[in-house]
């Protein structure tokens, strides 16, 4: 009987002990979750700010234990978070500084194409790259330092995006594509023409034109304009 008194004893005074000892680190978690999640794509510095006692070790524990995802390396999500547009927008934008969402991402959310992308395009002044996670396809293309500017800061429930407009996307796409040569092209990719007429701001357009002085991207305005008035 003694024994089992004695057992009693040592294995309730060590289970104590053993969660004594581990609910600081969990309850430490917790306490950075309610932040990360705020954020919702961090990177290790982020970290290191929530945390003045970060170190490697915790991020490895974290992704052991499935609280948290890796995107690319240093940056990441929690597990649990719902994947959506708003979530791959901010993603897009947070791995690969500075860049802002256009092309047919862009087309996409403007719903100036019928297609829903399956790759989340966007425009950088860093070389063009592409990220294929676990989670999505993140592709950007390079373009000139004087050409990455109207871009929207946009609000997308507790998000902030960067997006361009749906004038500076069209320019961006002109600006990287080279085969629009002819009306039919526009047919080829789709535009929605009732789009084009409730959302474009033509005005807008020119003065890009106007400001850019580039032949290319003028001659592919006036082919789109013609493109909408051709019905």
């Amino acid at each position: 009987m003694k024994k089992i008194i004695f057992w009693f004893i040592n294995n309730l005074y060590y289970n104590s002990f053993s969660c004594t000892f581990l609910l600081p680190i969990e309850m430490k978690y917790i306490d950075i979750q309610k932040k990360l999640e705020k954020l919702k794509v961090f990177w290790v510095e982020d970290l290191k700010i929530l945390d003045d006692k970060y170190d490697k070790s915790k991020v490895m524990k974290w992704k052991k234990a499935w609280h948290i995802k890796q995107i690319i390396r240093w940056y990441y999500i929690l597990e649990k978070i719902n994947i959506n547009q708003n979530i791959l927008f901010k993603i897009s934008n947070k791995i690969y500084s500075p860049s802002y969402i256009s092309l047919e991402s862009a087309f996409s959310y403007y719903n100036l194409i019928p297609e829903q992308t399956f790759i989340t395009t966007a425009v950088s002044t860093k070389k063009t790259s592409c990220f294929n996670t676990d989670i999505w396809v993140f592709d950007y293309k390079k373009i000139k330092t004087d050409l990455f500017w109207w871009y929207n800061i946009i609000k997308m429930w507790e998000n902030k995006i960067l997006l361009a407009s749906l004038e500076k996307a069209l320019i961006d796409y002109f600006y990287l594509d080279s085969n629009i040569k002819s009306i039919d092209d526009f047919e080829f990719l789709r535009f929605n023409k009732i789009t084009l007429n409730e959302k474009l701001d033509k005005w807008l357009l020119k003065k890009y034109w106007y400001i850019l002085n580039s032949k290319n991207i003028i001659d592919k305005i006036n082919l789109l304009l013609k493109y909408i008035e051709n019905d």
